[in-house]
C-alpha cells in the first residue's frame, strides 16, 4: 500500500479506571472514575502539545479523565462532546460478568460469536455501534492534522480495526488499557498504528 505523505494524526485516549467491579461489562452505565491509575496521564503531556481539536464522549468517566488531564497541565480549549464516542450499550448485560451472563443466558453467548449481526439484550446492536463509530472516525479525520478524542476501550478498538481495514471482530486482538493513549496516522488510502497503550503502564 502506498501512503501519501500528509496524514492526520489521531490520538485516542481511553478513560481511567472506574468504580465498576473487576470484569463487569460497563458500557452505558455512567460510572465515575475510581481515582486510581491516573498518574501516568502526566507522562502523556509531551505527546499532546500540538493537538488542534479535542473531542470527548459525554459520559462521566471520560469527562473526568479530560478534567484530570487539564489539571496536570494539558492545554485543552473548548472540547467537543459527541455522543457517538460513547461506549456500546450492553443492555441487560450491564454490570454483569461474563461468567454470570454465560450461566444465565448461554444461547446469547453463542449468538454473540456472529459479532456484526448481534444485538445486546435490551441494548445496542453491534451494527448501530459500528455505524456511529465509523461516522465519528470520519469526523475526527476531517477535524485537523492533530486531533484527539477521550473515549472508551470498545470505541478505540473498533476505530483501530476500521482505520487498518481489519474486520470488526478483530477488535479482540487489541487490549486497550485504561488511561492509555493510542496513536493512529490516517492517510487518504490507509492508516498506520503508531502507538498502543502509551505510556506503557499496566494495572
Amino acid at each position: 500500500m502506498s501512503l501519501h505523505k500528509e496524514a492526520v494524526r489521531l490520538f485516542l485516549l481511553r478513560h481511567g479506571p472506574t468504580t465498576a467491579p473487576q470484569g463487569c461489562f460497563a458500557g452505558s452505565t455512567d460510572l465515575p472514575l475510581s481515582g486510581q491509575g491516573l498518574a501516568g496521564l502526566k507522562e502523556l503531556l509531551p505527546h499532546l502539545q500540538e493537538i488542534e481539536t479535542w473531542y470527548c464522549s459525554p459520559m462521566r468517566r471520560t469527562r473526568q479523565t479530560l478534567d484530570c488531564l487539564c489539571q496536570q497541565g494539558c492545554q485543552i480549549k473548548q472540547p467537543v462532546y459527541d455522543a457517538r464516542l460513547r461506549e456500546i450499550d450492553f443492555g441487560a448485560w450491564e454490570m454483569k460478568t461474563f461468567a454470570e451472563i454465560a450461566a444465565a443466558d448461554p444461547e446469547q453467548i453463542v449468538a454473540w460469536q456472529d459479532y456484526e449481526r448481534f444485538a445486546f439484550p435490551n441494548g445496542e446492536t453491534v451494527a448501530d455501534f459500528l455505524q456511529r463509530t465509523q461516522e465519528m472516525l470520519a469526523v475526527l479525520a476531517a477535524s485537523g492534522k492533530q486531533v484527539a478524542a477521550v473515549t472508551h476501550g470498545g470505541v478505540i478498538r473498533a476505530m483501530i480495526c476500521m482505520a487498518l481495514g481489519l474486520p470488526p471482530r478483530s477488535y479482540l486482538l487489541f487490549d486497550v488499557r485504561p488511561a492509555s493513549l493510542t496513536v493512529l496516522d490516517l492517510f487518504s488510502n490507509g492508516a498506520v498504528l503508531r502507538a498502543l497503550n502509551l505510556p506503557g503502564s499496566f494495572y
